[in-house]
Formats: C-alpha cells, structure tokens, sequence
C-alpha cells in the first residue's frame, strides 16, 4: 500500500493504492458509551431504596447518545458500501 493519504493525490495513473478508512474509532466510541450505559445501571441497581429523577434523565441522556453513536455508525458503514457498490458497477462496465 503506498503511504499517500487521499488529499496527496495529483493525478491518477491506475498505480496509486488508496487506503480505507477505519472504522475502530466509531465501535470505540460506541464501547464507551455502552460501558457508560452498564456503569450508571450498575449505580442505581446498587442503590436499591429509591431511583432519583436525576437518574432517569442521565441514564436516559446516556441511552440516546449510544443511539445516536450507533445509528451513525450504520450510516457510514452504509454510505461508504453504497458508494463502494457503485464504483464497482461502474468499472465493471
């Protein structure tokens, strides 16, 4: 693979290889905040006399930003095997 990152390129001779993109970032940041979700389910199931409105607004922010990581995540795994899909009909012709 050549070390050329996608701005580098000035012209194309069919000789370049182009590196994907990693998608490790987004699954991390979508562990993160699930163990932020187990976390505070944790606090509050150990303290078992009462759950505090606080709680459910946090625990409740804290779900829809896992949502929101994770939704976005299908998206660009979506968008770019679209775009992938696409380039590959269009060699193929």
């Amino acid at each position: 693979m050549s070390s050329q990152g996608f701005t580098e390129f000035s012209k194309f001779s069919g000789t370049n290889d182009q590196l994907g993109f990693s998608v490790k970032v987004l699954f991390s940041a979508i562990n993160n905040a699930a163990a932020s979700c187990k976390a505070k389910l944790s606090a509050i199931q150990a303290r078992t006399s009462s759950i505090s409105i606080g709680d459910m607004f946090e625990m409740q922010m804290l779900m829809n930003h896992l949502s929101q990581l994770s939704d976005m995540s299908s998206s660009v795994v979506s968008a770019s095997n679209t775009a992938l899909q696409k380039m590959s009909s269009a060699i193929s012709r």
